[in-house]
């Protein structure tokens, strides 16, 4: 009886459409396990930068106010 055996499941195990379909199972059951498992990973959380005051904007102010000596009036 396992004389008989032995040719019968060589000739299934190296048909194309068995091969074929045995890879196409162990893809599909493998991509299914991964959305199971599948965790997004959390954003990582950017610090804002702080915005400190300008020199500029004082700079300009001194030279409005008569920092010029010429727009100045004379006493």
């Amino acid at each position: 009886m396992l004389g008989q055996l032995i040719p019968v499941l060589k000739g299934v195990l190296t048909n194309k459409t068995v091969i074929i379909c045995t890879i196409v199972v162990f893809m599909y059951v493998n991509f299914v396990w991964f959305v199971a498992r599948y965790h997004k990973k959390p954003r990582p959380v950017k610090a804002k930068k702080v915005v400190t005051a300008a020199p500029a904007p004082a700079a300009e102010n001194a030279s409005a106010e008569g920092g010029d000596g010429a727009a100045a009036p004379a006493e």
